[in-house]
């Protein structure tokens, strides 16, 4: 690569060796084109970040990228290749396509995997704790999530729901037995096949902080 030659110059020639439709990519920083910095993009939605650091001038570190996501990352899943800004791009191209394409590609989609299942989890969590408050008049909810809390100020006395994931969780305090019936009414479709004995009494609970 010719001294003058930026991160950004290189995208290019390293996404015509790559092929398979990799395409080059400004990278941005607000308005402004940065020069030590690039993307190379394909059309199934991953992209692979190049980028010039400056404690490691003269050589290129390439990484994958990943959409926003909680998914829990392992050692390994996110490692990058580092080579020579001045080596043939062809040779770059290859050791993209050798050490770094293979894993991101499994990696993406076990990234947009989780990121679907856990949409799902927050729109079926957010039906639920709607649903739930709806039969309970006065009732106030927060989502977080795929955790909702729901809270019913009762004079005198209280009701606390708590909804994650596929579990509820019920704390009345010195509610009336009519309240309590409720409580049962609005939560019995997510506890179908629970029967809980008369003189059962549950633990202390955390406080939902609402």
């Amino acid at each position: 690569m010719d001294q003058s030659s930026t991160v950004a110059d290189l995208a290019h020639p390293i996404a015509v060796a790559l092929g398979g439709h990799w395409r080059p990519q400004q990278a941005l920083h607000g308005i402004h084109e940065l020069a030590h910095a690039a993307n190379l993009t394909h059309p199934d939605g991953r992209q692979l970040h190049l980028s010039e650091r400056y404690d490691d001038p003269g050589h290129i570190h390439i990484r994958g990228a990943f959409p926003a996501t909680d998914y829990p990352f392992r050692s390994g899943e996110r490692d990058s290749v580092r080579i020579a800004t001045n080596e043939d791009p062809a040779r770059i191209a290859a050791l993209i396509s050798d050490r770094l394409i293979p894993a991101h590609r499994t990696v993406y989609q076990r990234v947009k995997d989780h990121n679907r299942e856990q949409a799902a989890m927050r729109r079926s969590t957010e039906e639920a704790a709607r649903e739930i408050a709806a039969r309970l008049p006065g009732a106030r909810t927060r989502i977080d999530g795929t955790t909702a809390y729901i809270h019913m100020s009762l004079e005198p006395g209280e009701v606390r729901i708590g909804l994650d994931g596929g579990s509820v969780n019920i704390v009345l305090q010195d509610a009336p037995m009519i309240i309590a019936d409720a409580v049962v009414f609005a939560v019995s479709r997510f506890l179908p096949d629970i029967q809980t004995p008369e003189d059962e009494r549950g633990e202390r609970a955390e406080e939902f902080d609402l």
